[in-house]
């Protein structure tokens, strides 16, 4: 079966890459379900259904692709997840930046609580994770770890909903980007930001900024 959707975000994982993104129709408009954007997160037959690096890194956010589906794959929290033919992957277009808004997430939390993390005992009662969500006050912040003393790690410190958060930026697109040029985002008003739930560590399941839409 052929599936599409508006690439939204192709971030680092496991020593590949996460790519997800909203699903289209036939008509390139987004399908809900439930009143809410219906997300789509291609997995392969890797530990951590990461995408090989070669297969994932020509694809840009707001690729429209298409590709071959074969099962879902939900697995708890991630009930995004879908196997896929991994020769399959194409863009066929791009969507409109403008168009984002009618698609973003409006809880007043994101994935559940006003933390970084999710916790081990609550992850059981979500069944999503990935939204997108609009900012209009942010920075690209860094921080070091006394494990990493000589690796540096970039954080976007956003508010949403009258909260301020504060999260690893996993982006590698943006990541270059940034490092090309660290004022890139100066001038600019609202970005979007794709926000994803990391796998366990240490009981707790953390957020990620997967995706920066300027």
């Amino acid at each position: 079966m052929h599936t599409r959707f508006i690439c939204l975000a192709n971030s680092l994982k496991e020593g590949g890459r996460c790519m997800a993104g909203i699903e289209l129709n036939k008509d390139n408009i987004p399908i809900f379900i439930d009143g809410r954007p219906h997300w789509i997160r291609p997995i392969c037959t890797t530990l951590h259904g990461e995408i090989p690096n070669d297969i994932a890194s020509p694809f840009k956010v707001l690729n429209i692709i298409e590709f071959d589906t074969n099962e879902s794959h939900p697995h708890g929290y991630q009930s995004e997840n879908m196997g896929f033919n991994e020769l399959s992957l194409h863009v066929i277009g791009n969507y409109n930046r403008n168009d984002l808004r009618a698609v973003c997430d409006d809880r007043d939390s994101i994935f559940g609580n006003r933390g970084k993390a999710v916790s081990h005992e609550s992850i059981v009662y979500l069944n999503h994770s990935l939204v997108l969500v609009s900012a209009t006050k942010f920075e690209v912040t860094q921080k070091t770890y006394q494990d990493q003393p000589n690796k540096t790690q970039k954080r976007m410190l956003f508010s949403f909903h009258g909260t301020q958060y504060d999260l690893p930026i996993t982006s590698p697109l943006f990541l270059a980007l940034h490092n090309t040029n660290p004022d890139v985002l100066n001038g600019i008003k609202q970005i979007y930001l794709s926000l994803s739930l990391g796998i366990e560590w240490k009981d707790w399941y953390y957020k990620l900024v997967a995706g920066v839409i300027m």
